[in-house]
Order: structure tokens, then C-alpha cells, then sequence
């Protein structure tokens, strides 16, 4: 029987920011662990159970999607976790992206029906993830921004250690 792939539409994080957060990233004390920086992005829409015969209609729904957006730019700023609320288990940096942003995440998951969570879209940049124990709330300050001009789909691979994420597509922003 076939495994449902685990994919996402996302955006990517240039490398001179990803080396930048990078850095921050290494300072961060016990329980919080740092996302690698290969594996930062901005997640637009998750799909955790996409059976393996569902993927080109993915892939056309990205295409489309992709023709019917434009470019924008992207800015990253200070930092917060969720929950917003208790413990934290997520350290990011938010993501503006203006209108342009919220339209291309909302225009995925309306394509995408019922194969996207039902989690509603919150640009945000995963820094760290809390590994148990108590996890104090860092402020910091970034400054970062870049043009997007396409986005991409990756798929989700979990291992024991860590997820790997592997490209499928990249689609270009009209």
C-alpha cells in the first residue's frame, strides 16, 4: 500500500538571510534547537495525506495559481512563538508580505480543496523548536527582504532524526 506523500507549497529564504538567522540561531540556549538553515521557509499551505496519485493535480494547481500572481516583496521583523499563550514550542520571525502574500497563500488553499490542512495561513519564518523543558521567549529584532518571484513544492520526508525536504517543482510568479 502507498504512503500519502507529505508535501507543501512554500516560499524560499535567500541564502544571505538564511545565513543570517543562522547566526542568531546558534546563540539560542537549551531546549530551544535551531531550524537548519537549508531547510528555512515559509510554509503557504500544507498537505499531510496527498495520495501519490493526487500529485499532478497538485502540480496543475501551482501552475495555475502561478499565472494568476504577481510578484511582491517580502520583509522580515522581530520575532515571536507560538502558542501565543503558555509554553512556548515555536520561536519565528514574522513574515510581511502585504496583500500579494495573503492572496497567493489563500489562492493555493483554495485550489488545493480539501488536500491542504485546515490550519489558517499565518506568514511566519520557523527559527527554533522547543525540545521539552522549559523554553524562555526571545525577543529579537531582524531585518531582512527580498523579491519573490515564484515559489515552490516540497515534499516532507520524516525521519528519526529530522524531516528532509525535497524539491519537486518551483513555479514562477507571473
Amino acid at each position: 500500500m502507498e504512503q500519502p506523500l507529505r508535501l507543501f507549497f512554500a516560499l524560499e529564504v535567500p541564502e544571505e538571510t538564511r545565513f543570517e538567522l543562522d547566526k542568531f540561531g546558534v546563540t539560542l540556549e537549551r531546549p530551544w534547537k535551531p531550524v537548519p538553515p537549508e531547510r528555512m521557509h515559509i510554509t503557504l499551505a500544507f498537505m499531510g495525506q496527498v495520495p501519490e496519485t493526487k500529485l499532478a493535480e497538485v502540480i496543475k494547481a501551482g501552475e495555475d495559481i502561478a499565472l494568476a500572481c504577481s510578484s511582491f516583496n517580502v520583509e522580515i521583523s522581530d520575532t515571536s512563538c507560538f502558542p501565543e499563550n503558555g509554553e512556548p514550542k515555536v520561536l519565528y520571525a514574522k513574515v510581511q508580505g502585504g496583500e500579494a502574500l495573503n492572496q497567493l497563500a489563500e489562492k493555493l488553499r483554495e485550489g488545493l480543496g480539501e488536500l491542504v490542512d485546515a490550519k489558517k495561513f499565518k506568514a511566519h519564518l520557523t527559527l527554533a523548536r522547543s525540545r521539552g523543558g522549559w523554553a524562555r521567549k526571545i525577543l529579537r529584532k531582524f531585518r531582512g527582504s527580498w523579491s519573490v518571484d515564484n515559489f515552490v513544492l516540497l515534499q516532507s520526508q520524516l525521519s528519526e532524526k529530522e524531516p528532509r525536504y525535497e524539491l519537486i517543482r518551483r513555479f514562477t510568479l507571473r
